[in-house]
């Protein structure tokens, strides 16, 4: 029984490499640029083996500002919430955590220097949030959309930032809440689609969600 059951797996896959094979059409996707640099080059890599006939197109952004192009420019957007929100697909959790580099103190100066993007961005929001909210003295020390040039000057020693827990970029660390930064909500990467997406982007996209959802366990 247990060699039936293995045969029958094994065509399943079969017919299921087949049929992706003759999948096509155009998947446009829109990402945050943590996600769109560390995690989504290899499962884009992925998808091209699996649905070779598919374009697949990507544009880094802002959740805030890619998600109100859903469905007009995107097939699907994967974006972070503050924990608890029901919208879209919740693909796994995060801790927004505070950075700095590994060879300086640069969270006990005073005023603190702070490395943020743009309005539009969560972690700025939340940033901001905090330090008001605690009371601690600071100063926005640089401002860029681009969180590897923000990576960049933290990795000098020259302003502390917000990332995701597991994006922690070589040569920085992570700083406890406590006596010099406070703590951070909790966060949430959720994928969006659009209604309006074909058949044979609607199996993309659930391909790349199971891919994401594996990936946040580390398998």
């Amino acid at each position: 029984m247990t060699d039936a059951r293995r045969i029958l797996a094994l065509n399943e896959q079969a017919i299921a490499r087949v049929s992706n094979q003759r999948v096509a059409g155009h998947v446009r996707i829109g990402v945050m640029e943590d996600y769109g640099t560390k995690i989504l080059p290899s499962l884009l890599a992925d998808i091209a083996q699996r649905f070779p006939l598919v374009q697949v197109d990507m544009e880094i952004g802002l959740t805030a500002l890619l998600l109100k192009r859903l469905g007009s420019s995107f097939d699907a957007v994967i974006a972070m919430h503050p924990e608890g929100t029901s919208e879209g697909d919740l693909i796994c959790r995060e801790r927004a955590i505070w950075a700095a580099a590994s060879t300086r103190a640069v969270e006990e100066l005073d005023p603190l220097p702070v490395a943020l993007s743009y309005p539009d961005c969560l972690f700025r929001a939340w940033a901001i949030e905090a330090l008001d909210k605690a009371g601690r003295p600071w100063r926005l020390a640089y401002v860029s959309p681009s969180l590897a040039a923000t990576e960049a000057i933290v990795g000098q020693g020259l302003a502390i930032t917000v990332v995701k827990g597991s994006m922690l970029a070589p040569g920085l660390r992570g700083i406890n809440p406590g006596r010099y930064v406070p703590p951070l909500p909790g966060a949430e990467i959720r994928l969006h689609r659009a209604a309006t997406s074909s058949a044979g982007a609607s199996l993309v996209i659930n391909h790349l969600a199971q891919r994401l959802r594996q990936s946040a366990l580390g398998s």
